[in-house]
Parts: C-alpha cells; sequence; structure tokens
C-alpha cells in the first residue's frame, strides 16, 4: 500500500542585516575608550597623562629641523620636516636660520642659538667662548635656551666672578703670604680666574659632523674673535659614510635625482594622530609596554639620514670603512688645532658622551627601551669606533700646547639619574653635568697663579 511521506521543514533562518555585525566592532572600541577616560578622569590621570604625551610631541616637533633653499623657500616632498629651520649652504651642508623661536629655544640675527645678538667688535673686557658640535652641543629637547651646555657653562664662570668679588678670601690671593704654613693653606682655596665677563656662545648646529664644524669656524665663528672653542662632537663622524666629508640635508640628493621620497599624505596623519589621541592606544602604550613604542621613536635621532633602519646599520659595517671615518674627522680636527696654534686660541676637544656606556644597573627604564632600539651589536660597535676615535684625537691635538682633549664617553657610566633622551640628547640635569666638565678644565686653564711673597 503506497504510504505518502512527509517531507521535513524546517523553517529558513531570518539573515541578520549588516549593522548587527557592525554595531560591535564599532561599539566595544567605543565602549572600551569611554571606560577608560572615565577611569582615567576619576583618577585624576587624565590632565597629567594628556600633557606628558603633548609636550614631548611638540618638542620632538619643534626640534626637528625644516630645510629650506638658499632663497628660502621649503623643499617640497621631503620627509620628516620639523620647525626647527635650516638654510641649505653650499659651504656648510646647511645653516639655521636666523631670528626664529619655538617655546624651547631661540635662535638670534646671527644664526647662533642665543637670546641676545652677538657683534664682531668684542668688549676689551669680555672672554668669548664659542661651542661648536652637533646635536648634543646645541641641546636637543633641551627644555630651553638656558638648559644648553652653552647657556650653563656661562652662568658658572660669571658666577664665579661674583664669589671672587664678594668673598676674596675664598680663592686664592693675588700674592702669597710669608710663611710656609700660610702658602700651604691659601693653595688649598679654589684658582682665580680674570674678572671679566664671559660670553659663552651656542654655535652648534644639530646634526653637524666634523667636517660642518670646520667650515662653521672659519667661515663664521673666526669673525666674532673668540678666546676659547669647544668642539663637542664625535658621534655624528661615526655614522656619517666616508664619501661625505660633512652632513647635507637629508634626501636632498634623491630629490634633485627626481626620487620621491614617500610622504605621508595628510589624511593619513590625520587619522594616525587622531588614532594616537585615544587614551586606550595611549595607556597601552604607556602602562602594558611601557612606553615601548615611545621610545621607539624618540630612540630615531632627528638629524639621521636614514631613520628607517636600527641606528646600528649607520655605524661603519667593516674596518676600512670605520678607518676611512676615523681618518676624516682626524684630518678636519688637525686643521682646527693648527688654527689653534697659529692664533694662540685654546681649543678643547670633547669626546661625546654615549648612552651604551651607562652601567645596565644605574639605567633606567626609559633609557633601557632607546638602546633596545639602537640595533643589534650596536653597543660593541659603537664601544670599538669610540676607542680609536679617541686615539686619533689625541693624535691630532698632541702639537699643540692650545688644544685638550676632554674624553667624556664615561660621564654618566654611573649615574642614578636619567641622563639620555635619545643617543643624541640629554636631559636638562645631565646638560648641567657637561656643563661642570668643561667649566672645571676651562678653570685650570684660566686659573691666575699667585705672586711670590715681596713681588
Amino acid at each position: 500500500m503506497y504510504k505518502r511521506s512527509r517531507r521535513s521543514w524546517k523553517r529558513k533562518p531570518r539573515r541578520r542585516p549588516w549593522y548587527f555585525y557592525l554595531i560591535p566592532i564599532v561599539g566595544i572600541p567605543i565602549g572600551l575608550e569611554i571606560l577608560t577616560r572615565l577611569l582615567f578622569g576619576f583618577t585624576g590621570l587624565d590632565q597629567a597623562f594628556s600633557q606628558e604625551q603633548s609636550d614631548q610631541a611638540k618638542r620632538v616637533e619643534a626640534y626637528q629641523l625644516g630645510f629650506l633653499s638658499p632663497d628660502r623657500q621649503p623643499y617640497k616632498n621631503l620627509p620628516n620636516q620639523g620647525q626647527l629651520q635650516a638654510v641649505r649652504n653650499p659651504l656648510m651642508g646647511y645653516q639655521l636660520l636666523p631670528q626664529q623661536q619655538s617655546n624651547y629655544w631661540a635662535i638670534n640675527p646671527q644664526g647662533f642659538r642665543d637670546d641676545e645678538p652677538i657683534t664682531p667688535t668684542k668688549n676689551p673686557n669680555e672672554v668669548r667662548i664659542f661651542v661648536l658640535g652637533g646635536s648634543m652641543a646645541f641641546g636637543q629637547l633641551s627644555s630651553n635656551n638656558q638648559a644648553t651646555l652653552a647657556n650653563q657653562l656661562e652662568t658658572l664662570l660669571n658666577d664665579q666672578v661674583k664669589q671672587q668679588q664678594q668673598n676674596p678670601n675664598q680663592y686664592q690671593p693675588a700674592v702669597l703670604p710669608y710663611t710656609a704654613d700660610e702658602v700651604a693653606k691659601v693653595l688649598q682655596r679654589p684658582a682665580r680666574i680674570p674678572e671679566r665677563q664671559y660670553r659663552v656662545v651656542n654655535a652648534a648646529v644639530p646634526g653637524y659632523a666634523s667636517g660642518n664644524e670646520l667650515a662653521m669656524l672659519f667661515q663664521q665663528v673666526v669673525a666674532f674673535n673668540p678666546d676659547i672653542v669647544i668642539l663637542l662632537n664625535s658621534y655624528e663622524d661615526l655614522l656619517l659614510p666616508s664619501s661625505h666629508s660633512g652632513a647635507d640635508i637629508p634626501g636632498l640628493d634623491a630629490l634633485i635625482a627626481g626620487e620621491r621620497p614617500v610622504v605621508e599624505d595628510p589624511i593619513g596623519q590625520a587619522v594616525r594622530g587622531w588614532f594616537d589621541q585615544l587614551y586606550l592606544v595611549q595607556g597601552v602604550r604607556h602602562y602594558i609596554l611601557q612606553n615601548a613604542q615611545t621610545e621607539e621613536v624618540k630612540a630615531i635621532p632627528l638629524n639621521l639620514t636614514v631613520t628607517d633602519q636600527p641606528l646600528a646599520q649607520s655605524l661603519a659595517s667593516d674596518d676600512a670603512e670605520l678607518k676611512a671615518r676615523i681618518d676624516r674627522y682626524k684630518n678636519h680636527l688637525l686643521q682646527m688645532v693648527r688654527w689653534s696654534s697659529a692664533t694662540r686660541k685654546r681649543l678643547i676637544v670633547g669626546i661625546q658622551p654615549e648612552l651604551s656606556s651607562r652601567s645596565p644597573e644605574q639605567m633606567p627604564a626609559s633609557e633601557k627601551a632607546i638602546l633596545e632600539q639602537l640595533g643589534e651589536n650596536y653597543s660593541q660597535k659603537i664601544a670599538a669606533s669610540y676607542t680609536q676615535l679617541v686615539s686619533a684625537a689625541q693624535q691630532a691635538t698632541q702639537s699643540s700646547a692650545n688644544a685638550k682633549v676632554l674624553d667624556l664617553r664615561q660621564l654618566y657610566a654611573n649615574s642614578k639619574d636619567p641622563a639620555f633622551q635619545t643617543p643624541t640628547s640629554l636631559t636638562d640635569e645631565a646638560y648641567k653635568t657637561l656643563a661642570d666638565q668643561f667649566y672645571k678644565t676651562i678653570i685650570q686653564q684660566l686659573a691666575i697663579e699667585p705672586k711670590p711673597y715681596g713681588s
């Protein structure tokens, strides 16, 4: 007998609209962002946290070089352009645009980092000291002009003059006393220096190597009749390829050759800026990743030609290339030493402090994060390079009694306080320590020897 089978039937599920899936994708991040902002606002971290991020970003942008052509027109399509404007110069590579300022620095009418102008005519009572160098000598990422090496050194010297005038008995006398016991006592006091007005001028430029500094000395600084020249550099020479005599505008050759560097479009910049302002993103970076991503950005020196690779790859790749870079530095330094001898001007050559020389036990987390971003074998390669560079500096200066090498590699090795903001930038307190080292050296050179009794 035929039996009709009942066909099983189920109701087809109704398809959910597309926005049903979009709501959690968009809603969950928004909800987390709102909760994060409420948490930050309730704990009082929102204002301080936002201010910290904003200040750092503003400072980095303020110190980033922005390059202009000789007729002071901006170069289009050059990446990473900042607020500190520098003009193309065929002799010096580039030089700072005079009369510009930001919240962190001021450039005077002569193109030096100084609050006041300076004239070629020198007051007879004035001692002029010029600071040449790159990013560290310039005071990159310092809070203001007063925090730089030049300004702090000037304050130390002029303060001693005031102390000598106000408390003469605290310093060695002009004439020694009669008895040997009294002589021994007064010679234990600090030495006096000439009671004159000391002017320290910051003529350093971020990114400069020894070739640029040599050109700066002869093309600009000598016109202002310096009594002492401080040269604080050497690090940039270890990074600059031996085929270059000095630093130039990064990416300019490629631009002239018709190559268009990849420059982030305004929409991309706006989206990235909006994303970085999210409290959720900032909180993860600051507290979970311990600010590692921020430190990675800070670890990129603001003056490097190549910024998309670890810094270790900018160091010499072999012994021959390292020797060529060291020889270039030595040759440029020799010319400065000869000038020092011929003019009887004092030359102090400072070997720049370096991050990896810091004791790991004393290095804070922020500096460790920077060091980790510098690339494999960075510490070993930079240490070996510095050894040869110091030897070259000593050989170049040994022919002149007016030239002196000040080896500052280990200056912050055992310091318990943070010292480096980037591989070429110091904290304000670290600049103070640096200024104190040059102050002690200058005091020794200018010390007035007391005359014998009865003379």
